[in-house]
């Protein structure tokens, strides 16, 4: 029989489609990969990977023994949870994970008093515009832009994040005021291109404006707000962020349709665990008592 190791080694030469990627996943190298896949081949008696110029592809052997590790790694994984979800000790790791954004302007500003007063816990705050899965502990806690839809999650709204255009003062001079959207005429734009609420972004920014001049984009919304601080044209950007980056000011706001909630998540089989409950708690009261996530963008830049 296989052990977990030998499951876990092909089920990552499959995720990695080749042998590089699952050897950095694993902390070993290429020559140990190669040796124990070769290993678990021979002792198997088939070849579980087609060796193919666009990567490892699983044989029919192969995905059976992918599915199974997958399947056993899920039960893992719940075993962890359940095991965590019972420590009671505000001791330990907690990572949170959090968008660009989010990490910069709401959980900078809080964190550092949570460890204050729990000194015996340490925060890794990965600040990523990527999804990260609760459910496989790629994180504890998710501080997200909208409710999730995963049945195994728990969410708690916290508040609401507004958005509106916001320009350089000289760049909002030169505009003069603007009562309705129809005021701004074939505007000049700096646009976030950063994956899928960036899209819904985009799709406002389109039906919004008729002939919009996009004169540069960035993956990066605080790249954005740079641009726009150092240039001649407009964004559409969050409150949050604005109110707090110099050189901004509004040019018009709110935008309807374009407020977003702000939740904080956790699976549901960590959020009786005394570190994550004392986190999502804390968490909670800030956002409450924080005027910058509900406040209107500020009329000086």
């Amino acid at each position: 029989m296989l052990a977990w190791g030998d499951y876990h080694l092909v089920l990552e030469v499959a995720r990695a489609q080749g042998l590089a990627g699952a050897a950095e996943k694993l902390g070993v190298t290429f020559s140990t990969v190669f040796r124990r896949l070769e290993r678990v081949e021979e002792e198997l008696g088939a070849k579980l990977f087609e060796r193919l110029r666009s990567g490892y592809v699983p044989t029919d052997t192969g995905g059976e023994i992918v599915r199974a590790a997958e399947r056993m790694e899920q039960e893992a994984l719940a075993g962890d949870r359940a095991v965590t979800g019972r420590d009671q000790q505000l001791v330990g790791r907690l990572v949170v994970t959090a968008t660009e954004v989010l990490a910069t302007c709401f959980l900078a500003r809080h964190l550092p008093h949570f460890c204050a007063a729990h000194p015996g816990l340490s925060i890794e705050l990965v600040s990523d515009n990527r999804r990260l899965s609760l459910v496989d502990r790629e994180a504890d806690i998710a501080i997200r832009p909208r409710r999730p839809q995963e049945e195994s999650l728990v969410a708690r709204k916290v508040g609401t994040l507004g958005w509106g255009i916001f320009a350089s003062p000289e760049t909002a001079r030169r505009i003069g005021q603007v009562r309705t959207l129809a005021d701004l005429v074939e505007p000049e734009l700096v646009c976030w291109d950063g994956g899928a609420a960036a899209r819904e972004v985009q799709g406002w920014i389109e039906a919004a404006f008729e002939n919009p001049k996009v004169t540069c984009r960035s993956s990066s919304m605080m790249t954005v707000a740079a641009l726009v601080a150092h240039g001649r044209a407009c964004a559409a950007l969050p409150f949050m962020l604005a109110n707090m980056w110099p050189g901004l000011q509004p040019v018009y706001h709110p935008l309807p349709g374009l407020a977003a909630e702000l939740w904080i998540v956790t699976h549901q089989d960590l959020r009786r665990n005394a570190r994550v409950r004392a986190l999502l708690d804390f968490l909670a009261g800030a956002a409450r008592g924080d005027v910058a996530l509900n406040a209107l963008a500020r009329e000086s830049g």
